[in-house]
């Protein structure tokens, strides 16, 4: 059986995200820290919901924003099969 975890973002990312995020210029920034990925063919994805919280599956949810990129220091911080 595999569990589904849901954790709200907010609890996961970084207090200077939005800095970062304006510092990646064309790159895609990191959800959880906001700094361009570098490799983005390394990248993890995260699923974020509607209500602010990332989930663990890349089963299609109703409520889902889409995939969402992670770095892979960040991806290493997450629950285990939470980035895929």
């Amino acid at each position: 059986m595999n569990w589904i975890v849901e954790i709200p973002l907010e609890e996961v990312r970084s207090e200077h995200y939005k800095v970062n995020a304006k510092r990646c210029g064309k790159k895609q920034p990191c959800l959880i820290c906001g700094k361009a990925i570098k490799d983005e063919s390394k990248a993890k994805y995260v699923q974020l919901l509607t209500n602010g919280n990332i989930v663990s599956s890349t089963e299609k949810f109703e409520n889902s924003q889409g995939q969402f990129p992670v770095g892979t220091d960040c991806a290493k911080k997450l629950v285990i099969n939470f980035a895929f």
